[in-house]
């Protein structure tokens, strides 16, 4: 009883004692009194290779290491995407112009030549006929101007603007949507990568017990089978890294993807996937009630909508226009007159108004097509808060959710860190089997991965809410300029 008193007590010792060896990024799991892993073991009468290269999971050379809010600015700069649609923002404010409208005059130059000839019977040759040629040549140049059109053009100039508004704003919703796929891709690298920690820290427990269960072979504590089920262990582990360096691989290249980087491997993260304060829930709520791009949008495409209902029921009013010009002639008898042609000047001017009196039922089917589509602007718009609000409600749930989980999970790992080192320290001394050692361990990664997926959840919920409410570009990001 004295013995296993004392055993306990050292077990303890060893446990709580400050003679750890650090892992790489990680605190210390491993006690600094074991042997060195062998390069080979004798199992069953054949040598087996023990150590393994294990893959090189650092940035490519040359990577570019970004943090998340970089990231976010080179991909918003180097989009091809959403060049395109700024490319049709300008299109559609090119298009916005008074002088599009119909509000500006027009100036029309016009040029014409002619001329006839004329066969005279009566005089002439021989034949009793005589020939004439006669040309003409006029020019002119007119000002016109519409009066009154029943506000078509007014109705014109709202629709353009609105246009270009409506696509200003789904620009930036595209560089917004841009910007939460990056942030996802970026959570998701940093994922990976916190993943692959947890598993190194798997594979050097792996180690300890091998080192461990090796020596105790070699001085005839153990049997054979027990270094035989810790290296099928290690081994295991190492599966385990060598497929989560290719998760880690296949994340890294769809960020670089997004950035439209020549090697979309070569990037590498500078942030870490650690949980912020919390956010106001509630703020952002009201935000993406009143600030959400997409929904902006569809409210600016039902102005337009309506307004080109205006234009159409403008057609039924008379439209007005004035007009005034000069013109000059010149009329020349024969293509090679022996006298001086004659020229001549004058001032044209009118009032010209037009009303169409019948067209077949062609505008009142005009009509009722821009109020059918009045009405389908206004059911997407309502669609989209619909959504929008689920969306909230949903995304502010999971945030707290995941964020209480978190917080269970950080303490949850805390103890099962403690256990691990415990059971090393018993497991070196005889105290619990190596079923008992792996139980722990897993229990360890299993918690180490219930952590990484809560803080990602969270963080992804959160980026996701930011970006409903319009909150998640940089200040300083580019965005499409707002027309005036």
């Amino acid at each position: 009883m004295v013995d296993r008193m004392w055993l306990l007590a050292l077990a303890f010792v060893m446990a709580a004692g400050p003679a750890v060896a650090q892992v790489p990024g990680r605190d210390g799991l491993r006690p600094d009194s074991l042997p060195p892993l062998p390069d080979t073991l004798r199992l069953y009468g054949e040598a087996i290779v023990v150590r393994a290269e294990l893959p090189d999971l650092n940035p490519l050379p040359g990577a570019v290491f970004l943090s998340l809010d970089d990231a976010i600015r080179l991909a918003l700069e180097q989009s091809p995407g959403l060049g395109i649609a700024v490319a049709e923002v300008e299109r559609a404010e090119n298009d916005a112009t008074r002088g599009n409208a119909g509000f500006l005059p027009t100036v029309d130059a016009n040029a014409q030549l002619g001329g006839f000839s004329s066969l005279d019977t009566g005089t002439g040759d021989s034949t009793g006929a005589s020939t004439s040629a006669v040309t003409n040549l006029t020019g002119d140049v007119t000002l016109g101007y519409t009066l009154f059109d029943g506000f078509r053009r007014n109705a014109t100039l709202r629709r353009l603007r609105a246009e270009a508004e409506r696509l200003g704003l789904t620009a930036e919703a595209q560089a917004e949507a841009l910007a939460f796929a990056v942030t996802a891709a970026y959570l998701d690298v940093i994922r990976q990568e916190a993943l692959v920690v947890a598993f190194q820290e798997a594979v050097a427990i792996s180690e300890d017990r091998l080192r461990i269960a090796s020596a105790e072979v070699e001085i005839g504590t153990a049997a054979e089978i027990d270094a035989a089920l810790a290296l099928a262990d290690l081994n295991a582990d190492r599966a385990a890294l060598l497929r989560q360096a290719v998760a880690l691989a296949q994340a890294r290249a769809t960020l670089g993807a997004l950035l439209a980087l020549p090697d979309p491997e070569a990037v590498a993260t500078t942030d870490t996937l650690t949980l912020g304060p919390p956010p106001n829930l509630a703020a952002l709520a009201v935000r993406a009630e009143e600030e959400n791009r997409r929904v902006r949008a569809l409210e600016v495409g039902e102005v337009a909508a309506r307004e080109a209902v205006r234009e159409v029921r403008a057609e039924f009013s008379p439209a007005i226009r004035v007009l005034a010009g000069v013109g000059a002639s010149a009329l020349d008898r024969g293509l090679f007159p022996a006298n001086v042609p004659a020229f001549g000047t004058d001032v044209r001017y009118g009032l010209s108004a037009t009303l169409p009196l019948f067209d077949a039922g062609d505008r009142r089917r005009r009509v009722a097509n821009a109020e059918i589509r009045v009405r389908q602007a206004e059911l997407a718009t309502e669609d989209e808060r619909v959504g929008l609000r689920a969306d909230v409600a949903r995304l502010a749930a999971s945030v707290e959710g995941f964020r209480r989980l978190a917080a269970l999970e950080t303490q949850s790992r805390a103890v099962a860190r403690q256990n691990v080192r415990v059971a090393l320290a018993q497991f070196q001394l005889g105290l619990i089997t190596p079923i008992d050692l792996r139980q722990v361990q897993l229990a360890l990664l299993d918690a180490e991965g219930r952590l990484i997926e809560a803080v990602y959840n969270a963080r992804w919920a959160e980026a996701e809410l930011r970006f409903l409410a319009g909150d998640l570009l940089p200040e300083d990001a580019f965005v499409p300029e707002e027309r005036e």
